[in-house]
C-alpha cells in the first residue's frame, strides 16, 4: 500500500480463462505417463450462448512452437484450432461457446513403437452454458420534473458490458434515453426524467457473441404532486436453448413486488487498513474503533513466492515451506492462537475479525503489498499455479470468517518494473500486458470460486483493490490542462471490484525531482504542470473512462511528507533540495507527535489544496527543525506536509458532496498517540464520513 522510503538527497527517480500448464515430461518414455493432472478439475468458467471465449496460457519451454486445441467429444479428443505459442511460450484461441464443452491444449505428438501421445497436455477448462437474467426496478411513482433513478442487475455479470435504458410512452415504441456499462456484479443505475406516464426496459447490448437481452418493462406513473410510491422491479429469463433477442418476450415473467424507499444510503465507505505487526506498541487492538470504519482490513497475507518466505519450527508460520500458490501469514505474531487480548485463546486476527462483525463492520484481508510481492503474484498466477491459489486464498478468507479481500497487487503491471521483480517460473520476464491479464483472470476467478462456498451464499464476497492516481495532461485543442486517462486495465480492474481506492497520500500524489514542485500529501485539488496529481482530477479521469464515481475511493495518509530547508512551503522549486523523505512509519502521525514536529514550526492552511501543511524555517528554527534524538547531522525539516482533522473533514465534505465512494486509511495504527492513549485522525475521519 506504500511505497515507503527515505532520501536524504534528491530523488532520481471478454472472458479470459488462463489455461493452467503442466511441465514437460522429461524423455520420451515418461512421455507416455499421462500428465499429473490430465484428468484434474482444472479450469470451471460460464458462458453464455454463442459468448467468445478466450483460452490462453503458457506453454513450458520445450513445448514450445505448434500447439493443438482440442474439444472433448464422448471418450476421445477433436482438434478445434491450430496454434503456435510465441517466444515466451504464450498462446490463445477463441471459441464462441453454444453448449457446454470441455477444452485442453496439447503440444506436438511423440511416437514410441505403436503408442503415441502429446508431448504436454493442459489442464482442462470447462465451459458451461448459463442463462441470462436480468431485473429492473424503478419508483412506481414520481413527481412531475423528477428524475426516476432505474436500477438494473444482469446475470452473469460482465464488467465493462454496454447497457442502454429504453422508455416508452402509451404504444410508441422503445427509445434510448440513457446509457452505462455494467459494473463488478452486473448492476447499472440509469436516471431519465420523463414528462408524463412511461416504461422503462434495460437492454444489456450485444457483446462479444452474447446476444442482446432486456428486462421486461417497468412503469413509471409522473403525478403532479405528493409522495412517491414504492419500487416496481421487472424480472426477465431468457433460457440457453431458446433463441435470446433484446426484448425477451418469448420467455420473460415479469412481477412486480413493493419494496419500501426513500433516500438512498448515501454513507461513504470507510476502509482501514490495521498493520498487524505492529499490534504490541501501535494502536493495540482492544482499542481499535471499529465503529469509525465500514470495512476492516487485517494487514496482511502474501502470495507465495514474494515477500514472505516463512521460516522453520515458527509458530507465526503454520505450513512452512510455502510455495507459489500458497498464501502466506504475513501478520507477525497477531496470527498465532492465543494472542488475543481477551484471553479466549484466539489469535489476534480472530478476534479483529469478530470485534468487526459485532460492530456491524465488513472485515476484509489484505493480500500483498508493495514490492516482491509483484513477483509472488506473477510465480502464484503461472501456469496450472493460479486455480490451487484461488482456491487457497478463499479457502483462507472461509476460515477465518472474512467478508471479502484487499487484492493488494501494485508491483510488477508496468514494463519499467524492474526485471529482477517480475521473473516468473518461464524464467523470463513477464510482459505488463500479461501480467494485467493475469490480475483481471485472478480477480474474476475469486469471485467465481467464492460464489461457491456457502460463507458467501447470502451475501457475497467482497474485492477491493487499491489504485493508482492519474496525471493531468494537456489538452491541446481545448488549450488547458485537464484530468488523463487510465490505463485500460486500470479501468477493467475498477468495473470488476466493490471498492476502487485510489492511494493518493505520500508519493501517490507528489515527488521529490523530475521537474516536480513542492506539494502535498493528499492534495484535494490544485494540480498543475510541476505539481500534476491531485484526488479531484484522477477521480475525474476515472469517471471519464467509464468507472462509476461511486465505485471509486480517495485514500487519507496517516503519515507525512518532509522537504529540506531550502523548501518551505508548497509550489517552489526543488533544484536546491536534498532532502525528501516519504518513508510511512518514521513520519507516521505517532512519530510526528512523539518527535516534536507537530509542536513546532508554523502551522499553515492551503484553501486551494485543502491541505494542511507546517512550516520550520522560521526565527526558533533559522536552520530548520531536527527532533532532538536524531544522530548529528541528521536531516533537517523546511516543509512538512500531512493530514490533520481539517484536512479530513475538507475530504470528507467532498467526498459525500460529490458522490464518490468513500476513503482508505492507510494504516489505522499510525493515527495512535501513546503518551494520550487516543487516535485523534480516526475520531476525524469518523466525524467527517460517518457522523
Amino acid at each position: 500500500m506504500s511505497r515507503s522510503a527515505s532520501r536524504s538527497v534528491p530523488v532520481a527517480l471478454l472472458l479470459i480463462a488462463l489455461l493452467p500448464v503442466v511441465a514437460l515430461l522429461g524423455s520420451p518414455a515418461a512421455a507416455f505417463v499421462p500428465p499429473s493432472d490430465a484428468d484434474g478439475p482444472g479450469r470451471r468458467i460460464s458462458a453464455i450462448a454463442g459468448e467468445e471465449v478466450r483460452i490462453s496460457g503458457t506453454a513450458p519451454k520445450q513445448a514450445r512452437g505448434a500447439v493443438v486445441l482440442q474439444r472433448r467429444s464422448g471418450r476421445g479428443w477433436q482438434p478445434e484450432d491450430d496454434g503456435r505459442t510465441d517466444r515466451a511460450g504464450r498462446y490463445a484461441f477463441t471459441v464462441h461457446v453454444h453448449e457446454a464443452a470441455t477444452y485442453r491444449v496439447v503440444a506436438r505428438d511423440l511416437r514410441a513403437g505403436s503408442e503415441r501421445r502429446p508431448a504436454w497436455v493442459s489442464a482442462r477448462t470447462i465451459v458451461r452454458v448459463v442463462d441470462q437474467r436480468g431485473t429492473a426496478s424503478a419508483p412506481s411513482t414520481i413527481t412531475s420534473g423528477s428524475a426516476a433513478a432505474v436500477r438494473a442487475q444482469f446475470a452473469p455479470a460482465r464488467p465493462g458490458r454496454p447497457v442502454r435504458l429504453e422508455a416508452q410512452s402509451a404504444d410508441g415504441p422503445w427509445t434510448t434515453v440513457a446509457r452505462g456499462l455494467q459494473d463488478a456484479v452486473g448492476a447499472v443505475t440509469l436516471e431519465d426524467s420523463p414528462p408524463a406516464t412511461v416504461s422503462y426496459r434495460v437492454v444489456t447490448e450485444a457483446w462479444r457473441g452474447a446476444p442482446a437481452f432486456a428486462t421486461a418493462p417497468a412503469t413509471v406513473t409522473v403525478t403532479s404532486g405528493g409522495t412517491p410510491t414504492p419500487t416496481a422491479t421487472a424480472t426477465a429469463t431468457a433460457t440457453a436453448t431458446a433463441t435470446a433477442t433484446a426484448t425477451a418476450t418469448a420467455t420473460a415473467t415479469a412481477t412486480a413486488t413493493a419494496t419500501p424507499t426513500g433516500d438512498p444510503d448515501d454513507t461513504p465507505w470507510v476502509t482501514g487498513y490495521y498493520a498487524a505487526w505492529f499490534h504490541d506498541w501501535l494502536y493495540p487492538p482492544a482499542e481499535v474503533d471499529m465503529e469509525a470504519m465500514t470495512h476492516f482490513v487485517f494487514g496482511r497475507a502474501a502470495p507465495g513466492g514474494g515477500s514472505l518466505a516463512g521460516e522453520p519450527d515458527d509458530p507465526r508460520f503454520p505450513d512452512y515451506p510455502y510455495e507459489p500458490g500458497d498464501v502466506v501469514p504475513g501478520a507477525g505474531s497477531a496470527g498465532v492462537d492465543g494472542t488475543a487480548p481477551d484471553g479466549s485463546g484466539r489469535s489476534i486476527e480472530d478476534y479483529l475479525v469478530d470485534k468487526a462483525h459485532e460492530a456491524g463492520t465488513k472485515a476484509l484481508l489484505m493480500l500483498g503489498g508493495d514490492g516482491d510481492d509483484g513477483l509472488g503474484f506473477l510465480r502464484s498466477t503461472y501456469g496450472d499455479v493460479q486455480p490451487r491459489f484461488v482456491e487457497n486464498i478463499v479457502d483462507y478468507l472461509v476460515e477465518h470468517d472474512y467478508d471479502g479481500v484487499d487484492l493488494d497487487w501494485e508491483n510488477c503491471l508496468s514494463d519499467t518494473d524492474s526485471d529482477a521483480h517480475c521473473i516468473d517460473q518461464s524464467g523470463s520476464k513477464v510482459p505488463a500486458v500479461e501480467a494485467r491479464e493475469r490480475l483481471i483472470d485472478l480477480i474474476d476467478a475469486i469471485r467465481a470460486e467464492m460464489a461457491t462456498r456457502e460463507r458467501y451464499a447470502e451475501t457475497p464476497g467482497l474485492i477491493t483493490f487499491p489504485g493508482y492516481t492519474i496525471r493531468i495532461e494537456w489538452d491541446e485543442a481545448a488549450g488547458e490542462w485537464t484530468h488523463g486517462v487510465p490505463d485500460q486495465y486500470q479501468t477493467d480492474v475498477a468495473l470488476r471490484v466493490d471498492q476502487y481506492n485510489l492511494m493518493s497520500y505520500g508519493v501517490g500524489t507528489l515527488w521529490g525531482d523530475g521537474g516536480w514542485e513542492s506539494w502535498f500529501s493528499g492534495a484535494l485539488h490544485g494540480a498543475g504542470p510541476t505539481t500534476p496529481i491531485d484526488v479531484s482530477s484522477s477521480v475525474e479521469a476515472y469517471e471519464a473512462a467509464g468507472v462509476p464515481r461511486d465505485r471509486i475511493g480517495i485514500g487519507i495518509g496517516f503519515y507525512g511528507v518532509n522537504y529540506g530547508t531550502a523548501v518551505t512551503g508548497p509550489r517552489q522549486s526543488l533544484v536546491d533540495n536534498d532532502v525528501f523523505e516519504f518513508n510511512d512509519t518514521s513520519l507516521s502521525y505517532s512519530e510526528l507527535d512523539r518527535l516534536g514536529f507537530l509542536r513546532h514550526g508554523t502551522l499553515h492552511w492551503d484553501e486551494e489544496a485543502k491541505s494542511t501543511y507546517r512550516v520550520y524555517v522560521d526565527e526558533e528554527h533559522p536552520d530548520g527543525y531536527m527532533p532532538a534524538e536524531y544522530p548529528e547531522g541528521g536531516s533537517r525539516s523546511g516543509y512538512l506536509s500531512y493530514e490533520d482533522g481539517r484536512s479530513i473533514a475538507a475530504k470528507g465534505e467532498w467526498v459525500k458532496e460529490t458522490g464518490v465512494g468513500g476513503t482508505i486509511l492507510w494504516t489505522i495504527n499510525y493515527g495512535w498517540l501513546p503518551r494520550t492513549q487516543t487516535n485523534p485522525l480516526m475520531d476525524a475521519v469518523k466525524e467527517a464520513f460517518l457522523d
